[in-house]
């Protein structure tokens, strides 16, 4: 009997091995979207001269949107506020947009001649040469699902609901990084251009989101192996 219990102990088991620091489920914290909706808006901007001096040749602007003051400071500004009785939704309120861009120029055979960076307003006052009642009004009004509520910036001694641009500045002024409560991302495209006169007209479609970080448990297919380049591809 002792010798079969004896046997048994020393009898190796063979368990599935599973590689260190790759289980079968891999626990990640996402930003998950609960509520989006888009606006859509146009007006005319004069490029400065200073910079329609500088590219003579070019016969094309491509448009990138890097930041977005929305003048939550301001009374006449964006607003965030919670809506009596509807505790998990928000009114998000858009005005007094100030838009920075970044301007590519192309040459007629699409060459990047180089950029340069210009800002315009959006959602103006009524009294503004840049405003219109159906592409570019004093300002516009959504409702968004917020179950987790909103995040707040320090203005003047006081906490206000914050809205995040997701943009492309760095440091000091970082917006690239993605936070939690209501968020904006913004796309533009000229739609019109006469670089002559250096005016165009340029659309923005505004995204406002709101995204909170969600753990899961998610299947995966192993770690990713990152592939070399060989000399032969380096640019020299």
């Amino acid at each position: 009997m002792h010798g079969t219990i004896r046997n048994i102990l020393n009898r190796k088991v063979h368990l599935p091995r599973l590689p260190l620091g790759e289980p079968k489920f891999l626990p990640i914290i996402a930003p998950v979207v609960f509520d989006e909706c888009g606006i859509n808006l146009c007006r005319e901007i004069t490029i400065p001269d200073e910079i329609i001096d500088d590219f003579p040749t070019a016969t094309a602007v491509e448009l990138k949107v890097i930041d977005i003051d929305f003048n939550l400071d301001k009374e006449e500004g964006s607003k965030v506020e919670t809506i009596a009785r509807r505790p998990n939704c928000v009114r998000v309120r858009l005005a007094r947009l100030c838009v920075k861009f970044i301007a590519k120029f192309l040459d007629p055979n699409c060459r990047v001649l180089g950029e340069r960076c210009f800002s315009a307003e959006y959602l103006p006052d009524s009294d503004a040469p840049s405003f219109d009642e159906d592409t570019n009004p004093s300002s516009v009004t959504v409702e968004l699902y917020a179950p987790y509520g909103v995040s707040y910036v320090e203005i003047c001694g006081k906490w206000k609901p914050s809205i995040n641009f997701l943009g492309f500045v760095e440091c000091p002024d970082r917006n690239n990084d993605l936070r939690q409560g209501i968020a904006s991302q913004v796309l533009a495209k000229v739609i019109d251009l006469d670089l002559m006169s250096g005016v165009m007209a340029v659309g923005l479609s505004i995204y406002l989101k709101s995204v909170y970080f969600v753990q899961y448990k998610i299947k995966h297919a192993g770690l990713c192996i990152i592939k070399r380049q060989s000399k032969e591809n380096w640019i020299s």
